[in-house]
Parts: structure tokens; C-alpha cells; sequence
């Protein structure tokens, strides 16, 4: 297989896991919305492909999303960490791709605490969640690539 190929297939993998977890967020919210408010028969608000999941509690189903978002910022760093190393095979890249991974969990997570400690939890989660779509997204691949090019345009001068 060739290069341009892997790295069109590295990209295709990031985009149709960020649409698929878009799509599915998205319903979640809706069902969401609609057990808790119960606007009768409102189903229309969700795609009928997700109405098994109005068999789920509203409970369960807000529950779920906190571990279904590790889910994909797991499978973003997987994605991603394949194809740094995939670009550049130094596993240098992969560290910081690590390092800046776990800073920004980190940073979600102090921003989700604080919020709660200071009883403001809309304004800790409305923060964390800026910092888990981040994870979420292509955005620390697009943040390592040149800093790793340059890196290694530099180093080896």
C-alpha cells in the first residue's frame, strides 16, 4: 500500500470517528431532552436508529456518555498515535502525542473539579468539555505534525 494511501486512511479513520461519535452524541441528546421532559411524542427529535436507546433510564443514558467520551478520546489517541508514528517512526513523537494527551484529561479533569468545588459545575463541565473535544479530535495530530517536522528539520541540520 502506498504512503499517500496509509496517510488518506489515517485521515478517513479520524474523520468517520468524529462524525460517528457527533451523530451519536447528538442523539443521545436528543433522547436525552425527551426523557427528561417528556414532550409527549416527541421522538422525532432523535433518528429512528437510536430509539432503542429510550428503553435506557435517563440516568443510565447520561452516565453512559461520560464513559462513552473516554471511549473515543481512547480510539482518537490510538488513530493518532499510529499515525505519528506512522509519519515519523520516532517514538519521541508518540510521547509528547502521550504527554499532551494526559495534560489535557488533566485539565479537563481540574476544570470539572474546580467547578464543582466552588459550586459552579455548569461552568467546570462547559470548560472540561472544551478540553475533551480537543482529545476528541484530529487537533493534537495537527499540533504534532509540524512540531515534529521542524523538530526533526532541526536536529538533523
Amino acid at each position: 500500500m502506498s504512503r499517500k494511501l496509509k496517510i488518506t486512511g489515517f485521515i478517513l479513520a479520524m474523520l468517520i470517528s468524529g462524525f460517528f461519535r457527533e451523530i451519536l452524541f447528538v442523539n443521545m441528546n436528543a433522547v436525552l431532552y425527551y426523557k427528561y421532559f417528556q414532550p409527549g411524542e416527541a421522538t422525532h427529535l432523535f433518528h429512528e436508529n437510536f430509539r432503542f436507546l429510550t428503553a435506557f433510564s435517563y440516568k443510565t443514558l447520561y452516565i453512559s456518555k461520560w464513559f462513552i467520551t473516554l471511549g473515543f478520546v481512547f480510539l482518537f489517541w490510538f488513530i493518532q498515535k499510529k499515525f505519528i508514528f506512522f509519519l515519523f517512526t520516532e517514538k519521541k513523537a508518540v510521547f509528547w502525542l502521550g504527554m499532551l494527551y494526559l495534560s489535557l484529561l488533566l485539565l479537563a479533569g481540574i476544570s470539572f473539579g474546580t467547578g464543582w468545588l466552588l459550586g459552579n459545575l455548569e461552568q467546570g463541565y462547559r470548560f472540561s468539555r472544551i478540553f475533551t473535544g480537543l482529545l476528541e479530535s484530529p487537533v493534537p495530530c495537527m499540533i504534532l505534525i509540524p512540531l515534529t517536522y521542524f523538530y526533526k528539520k532541526q536536529t538533523h541540520i
